[in-house]
């Protein structure tokens, strides 16, 4: 039976709570790319401030040198000055505003109430997740690390960035690619984040982010082993083509990853390595495995410090009557941010598309 809002006990109030509790359980019940970030509060106003400095290092020591000269070991403590710097990422207001029919309190209200919340819930968790998308593109573009200059007093090479990693067409051209960041299938790929985190010496496991649904011309599809989707181009090579049989892989047989994959839409250990999927990564033009302004997917591998969700405000809800007293107006607000906090500890991943 419908629940009719318009009694003397703030019935209509009622509705207002059951549509905030509805969109906050889905967003409790929602597995976003949030949950691969640091998320905090601004620091000031609506900005969080980031310090960043070069590696301060421990050098050999000798007491019998002579303090801060030249020399590596012979000699005393040589006094480091690291150049300090500060980032900052900014939270920027978003929101979802829509209307309907006033007679709303004629029909089955608390699951109108239910299908609100529920879609407010969910539209603000994919926002989140878009605006983390949209921070893989501050990440360096090119291959290669770039290291700090001079050498740390260790004696030991660290990178400042983190180089892009290239995923090309099955069997593509590698002439120009650059060894350790270019690969032509998704587990190889896969094997030289894993390298590079290990040589940026990162703690823990990387965190990889791929798409979802892609958009390759037919060429690459087919090259691929049947799909444009660098998830599915991964399922079938984990699964020896037992999804798509006219691809490269021969084979029927379903893996337990792939089973994993196809169940859950992520992996939660490949070589050490989470693998998650989205729909939201952003496109770029950008030059891979040599060829010159290349459409790409831009996605990202990266340590869970490497990027930062500010939040200056939650979801709030807000509802009122438009003039006319014909509709109700709704309208989710929110206050967020996403970006790269320490560019040391991520970097991108440029997925080919034609």
């Amino acid at each position: 039976m419908a629940y009719v809002l318009n009694g003397g006990n703030q019935e209509a109030d009622g509705f207002t709570t059951a549509i905030a509790n509805f969109a906050l359980r889905a967003m409790h019940e929602s597995t976003g790319l949030v949950d691969y970030t640091t998320v905090v509060s601004p620091t000031q106003g609506n900005e969080y401030l980031v310090p960043q400095f070069a590696p301060i290092t421990y050098q050999d020591y000798n007491p019998n040198g002579a303090p801060n000269t030249a020399g590596f070991g012979a000699n005393g403590a040589i006094e480091q000055n690291p150049a300090l710097g500060q980032g900052n990422i900014t939270a920027t207001p978003a929101v979802a505003a829509t209307a309907f029919d006033i007679f709303y309190s004629w029909t089955t209200s608390f699951q109108l109430a239910a299908t609100l919340g529920a879609e407010l819930g969910e539209s603000y968790g994919e926002k989140v997740d878009q605006r983390v998308c949209d921070a893989f593109l501050s990440f360096k573009a090119t291959p290669s690390n770039s290291l700090y200059s001079p050498t740390p007093l260790d004696g030991f090479a660290r990178p400042t960035q983190l180089g892009a990693m290239e995923l090309i067409e099955a069997g593509g051209n590698t002439a120009n690619a650059t060894t350790g960041f270019t690969a032509t299938t998704v587990l190889e790929l896969i094997r030289n984040v894993k390298q590079n985190y290990k040589v940026a010496r990162l703690p823990g496991s990387p965190v990889i982010i791929l798409d979802s649904n892609g958009s390759a011309t037919a060429a690459n599809v087919s090259a691929a082993g049947g799909s444009g989707s660098t998830m599915t181009r991964l399922l079938a090579e984990l699964t020896g083509g037992a999804v798509n049989q006219p691809g490269a892989y021969g084979g029927t047989s379903l893996s337990a990853l792939g089973n994993e994959l196809l169940a859950t839409g992520r992996l939660d250990n490949v070589y050490g390595c989470k693998v998650g999927f989205t729909t939201f990564l952003p496109s770029d033009t950008r030059t891979v495995a040599g060829n010159a302004n290349a459409n790409v997917i831009v996605g990202a591998y990266f340590h869970e410090t490497a990027l930062v969700t500010v939040l200056k405000e939650g979801l709030q809800i807000k509802m009122g009557e438009k003039p006319g007293g014909l509709q109700m107006w709704l309208t989710g607000l929110a206050y967020m941010g996403a970006g790269v906090a320490d560019p040391r500890r991520g970097g991108a991943i440029n997925i080919l598309q034609d």
